[in-house]
């Protein structure tokens, strides 16, 4: 059965039960509110009759002329009550609703207490001689009680009354029941609606597909809310912190990792963060990027981070840098050599054969010492097989490309690994074949030295200046003047050259001169 529908039974079935019991109560109470008004009113009457002026005197003489019959028979038609009696103390009647009952005895009982005792008193009869609410009070002259006086209104008269206002109650509770149904569909379709039309079993479903995602994924996942309450911490993440592998991270066991106040910082800056690096206590470095979560009214509910661990990621890089490098180097080899058999296929066709062969003595012997160059003073494969794509694709697009003779690099200092320094390279020399253009002189000088202290790098190009107006800005994040989807490159290298504590600098000197200078604790031999 549907879930709205179960809510729907349910609700109407306790609507039904609770207006029946109410029902029930509600016609008890009233049953027995109406008696009690009827039996107060009974006495109060009956008090107001046995004070009557001559009442007393003239039941004393035991006057049988009719008097007493007409006094009260005339106070009678004016009042609701069936009948009003006067008797004296032997229980004989000198008022009677019919002239037939009088000066006979009555016969209905109850009346000893009143007459033997001089007590006045109310009763709700329900028998065969009587069904009806009584009153009885005693009538005094001269001190001494001389008779009493008996007020009644039979219970059929009550019960109209009774069933005049349980009606007035019946409709209000039948409103109240189609109200109380109307609300209970509407609010099974309103819980129906909250949980986007999913019955329980597919949204239990749903929940343990998210728990088998979350722990099976490579990333570590943590979220929490705008009160700091974790919501999610899948296991790998739970590994990476080095936290109780509990199937609820605690609250207490994030705050004691820089993870929780880097997210409450994020939330309280609300801003997004992407792919920046976080030393943990263990000395792991993470990449984390986090993603805030806002309401419909764009505030600020949550956040959502996404760690994983900097070495494995390193290495992911690097082995994808490798191949993307050897495609480069392919592509641009195979077109500059292309274009190179073109040129000695001319040649032939014009008979040239003394310039063909000095032809490919020159490119031979410039591949010579490109290869030379290289092997022997750029000894981190990484770093030789980037500038030579980058050698390939600069002959490609005819910018003079040249490796200064001085460069050596025989390790990378502890600060800063192969993968990083190719990021430094690669980027730095991208931006200088930007920078050159579609100009008349377009030339690229790359100088590289490792030594004992520093790890320095110098890229020049013959490009114009930076423009002062945006100097201040070139290391933002996002900051580019080439489009979207740009302006990282910098922003990359200047947080990967302050995580190593080195330093970055700019200079113009009839060209555009970068200069990096990375401190060398220790050799690093890759």
């Amino acid at each position: 059965m549907k879930l709205h529908y179960k809510i729907m039974i349910v609700m109407t079935t306790v609507i039904i039960l609770v207006i029946g019991f109410i029902s029930l109560v509600a016609n008890h109470q009233l049953k027995a509110s109406m008696e009690q008004h009827m039996g107060s009113a009974a006495s109060d009457l009956a008090v107001v009759i046995a004070n009557l002026p001559d009442l007393g005197q003239m039941l004393a003489e035991q006057r049988d002329d009719g008097s007493i019959q007409e006094l009260i028979e005339n106070l009678r038609i004016l009042t609701r009550y069936q009948y009003i009696i006067i008797m004296d103390m032997e229980g004989i009647q000198y008022a009677y609703p019919y002239d037939s009952g009088l000066y006979k005895p009555y016969k209905n009982g109850g009346e000893d207490d009143v007459l033997k005792d001089g007590r006045a008193y109310i009763s709700a009869d329900n028998n065969e001689l009587i069904s009806a609410i009584r009153a009885f009070h005693p009538i005094h002259y001269k001190y001494e009680q001389v008779g009493a006086v008996l007020v009644g209104l039979l219970t059929d008269e009550v019960q109209k009354e009774n069933e005049a206002h349980r009606e007035n109650i019946e409709y209000a509770l039948v409103i109240g029941m189609v109200l109380g149904v109307i609300l209970a569909l509407y609010l099974a379709m309103d819980i129906k609606k909250s949980i986007f039309g999913l019955e329980p079993k597919e949204i239990a479903l749903l929940v343990s597909e998210r728990e088998l995602i979350l722990h099976s994924i490579e990333k570590g996942i943590i979220a929490i809310d705008q009160n700091g309450e974790v919501l999610i911490c899948n296991k790998k993440s739970q590994m990476m912190l080095n936290l109780p592998m509990d199937d609820k991270c605690s609250v207490d066991h994030l705050s004691q990792t820089p993870i929780y106040n880097y997210m409450l910082d994020a939330m309280i800056r609300e801003t997004d963060i992407k792919n920046e690096q976080l030393f943990l206590p263990n000395q792991t470095r993470i990449l984390i990027s986090l993603c805030l979560m806002h309401n419909s009214s764009n505030q600020v509910i949550g956040a959502v981070a996404s760690l994983e661990n900097l070495t494995q990621v390193r290495a992911l890089a690097e082995e994808l840098t490798d191949y993307r490098h050897l495609v480069d180097s392919l592509r641009a080899q195979n077109h500059e050599f292309m274009n190179k058999l073109q040129t000695i296929s001319g040649l032939l066709q014009l008979g040239e054969h003394e310039e063909v062969l000095d032809y490919i003595d020159t490119l031979a012997s410039k591949n010579s010492r490109l290869n030379h160059l290289l092997s022997e003073h750029i000894r981190d494969n990484k770093i030789a097989g980037l500038l030579l794509t980058k050698y390939a694709l600069f002959s490609e697009n005819k910018i003079d490309f040249i490796i200064d003779q001085d460069s050596l690099v025989d390790g990378l200092p502890a600060e800063l690994n192969a993968e990083e320094a190719c990021s430094i390279i690669g980027n730095l020399l991208e931006n200088a074949m930007d920078a050159v253009g579609q100009g008349e002189q377009r030339k690229i000088v790359i100088f590289i030295d490792s030594n004992q202290d520093h790890f320095i790098m110098e890229v020049y190009n013959s490009g114009p200046p930076v423009d002062e107006a945006i100097l201040e800005r070139i290391y933002e994040k996002g900051f580019s003047t080439k489009g979207k989807n740009r302006g990282y490159g910098l922003y990359l290298i200047r947080s990967i050259i302050e995580n190593a504590e080195g330093i970055i600098d700019y200079v113009y000197d009839e060209g555009v001169r970068w200069y990096v200078n990375i401190p060398r604790d220790k050799s690093i031999d890759r």
